[in-house]
């Protein structure tokens, strides 16, 4: 049984209430009993107990290291109000109200589980900053993954993730929300080794001052979550990631998973710069929604020169016309950044665009943005082909 080590584990366990824990360990009963910790042997009221057992446990079962991590990015004030604002669509009554944000989070999960899934889901959507993009053959909303997929899902990251000297195994969570599927991903990264002061000085009572005993050399696996999203409408792929390796494994691993064919999320670009020099400056003309659209950085290469420059301004089209008769028809293209805004809001929205396919841009701006990114012909559509 795949086991998380304590000490790797969020802070957040460190500070949940006994009886909320308590709850949360019964849930996992079967894998701790199973990994050699007798959850009965708790009592819930009994905070430093429970807060010792988890201390002398050292190692974790995976769910229970899943859960606890998905309880923490879900326990603040967005997160109870996401719970809140879901609760109805779904019929659930929260009864925690006056609880701190880590027991409401960790409640939900336990009385609702389908509610706390669609809450963590739609967060992990609004931290979607950076992600590589792919183009799927064509759009279909799918159904759930069922559950021994997503197992296998795991042991065939992990023989990818293993080959390559991280931890040889995953966990991989699945949630739906709306038309999307939202995967979370966590794996070990490669190894590190570091000097570790792990035992208090010991005062020899000289004015030398006390001397420590508690040097060692640590040997540790830093948690990567990877997230990676299926957007049905779309038939487009999101992936989270900083590693080459890993956003080129999700790819081939996530189109055998939803549509038995490694190759269904094309390699083709899903980003072009190509609008710039299509449209020139009509390319900033705003679509529904956007009170305006501006052009404000490039980063651009000059073949004749081997020169890259990165060029900034508010507005930069004058900066452009000043490259020569040709603008940027004598250049490559590497990267634009636009400044937008959305009608009825003073907030500025960042997008940033590089080929062939990075894109960076405000969380819970996507509605407005990415329908503007399409019709200019910056992002290609289902099945890979530009506008």
């Amino acid at each position: 049984m795949p086991l998380a080590a304590y000490p790797d584990l969020p802070r957040t366990i460190r500070i949940f209430s006994a009886p909320a824990l308590h709850r949360l360990l019964l849930r996992h009963r079967v894998a701790c009993e199973s990994a050699g910790l007798d959850v009965n042997a708790l009592a819930a009221e009994d905070d430093a107990a429970v807060q010792r057992w988890l201390r002398g446990a050292g190692r974790l079962p995976w769910g229970l290291a899943e859960d606890l991590a998905r309880v923490g990015e879900l326990a603040d004030d967005r997160g109870v109000a996401s719970l809140l604002k879901l609760a109805p669509h779904i019929g659930a009554e929260p009864h925690w109200l006056g609880l701190d944000p880590l027991d409401f989070a960790v409640n939900a999960l336990l009385d609702h589980p389908e509610l706390f899934d669609d809450a963590h889901g739609r967060r992990m959507l609004e931290e979607l900053r950076a992600t590589t993009e792919f183009a799927g053959r064509q759009a279909e909303i799918l159904n759930p993954v069922a559950l021994d997929r997503v197992r296998q899902l795991e042991a065939e990251l992990g023989r990818e993730f293993g080959a390559r000297l991280w931890s040889d195994h995953c966990r991989v969570s699945a949630v739906r929300s709306s038309d999307k599927l939202i995967f979370t991903v966590a794996h070990g990264d490669l190894m590190r080794v570091d000097e570790a002061l792990d035992a208090p000085p010991h005062d020899l009572g000289v004015d030398d001052g006390p001397v420590y005993h508690g040097e060692r050399t640590v040997r540790y696996r830093p948690q990567r979550r990877d997230v990676v999203v299926y957007e049905g409408k779309a038939g487009r792929l999101r992936v989270r990631a900083t590693d080459a390796t890993a956003i080129e494994a999700y790819r081939r691993s996530f189109g055998r998973l939803l549509f038995n064919d490694g190759d269904w999320f094309g390699t083709e670009p899903i980003v072009s710069l190509q609008p710039l020099l299509r449209l020139g400056r009509a390319v900033e003309r705003p679509t529904a929604g956007l009170q305006s659209v501006c052009l404000v950085g490039l980063i651009i290469w000059e073949a004749a020169t081997g020169v890259t420059h990165a060029l900034e301004a508010d507005e930069l089209w004058s900066s452009v016309d000043r490259l020569g008769p040709r603008g940027l028809g004598g250049i490559e293209l590497i990267e634009a950044t636009l400044r937008v805004r959305a009608i009825g809001d003073d907030t500025v929205f960042r997008v940033k665009l590089r080929a062939p396919g990075d894109v960076e841009y405000r969380r819970l701006s996507g509605d407005l943005i990415r329908p503007y990114l399409e019709a200019r012909g910056f992002l290609a559509t289902a099945g890979g082909a530009f506008q």
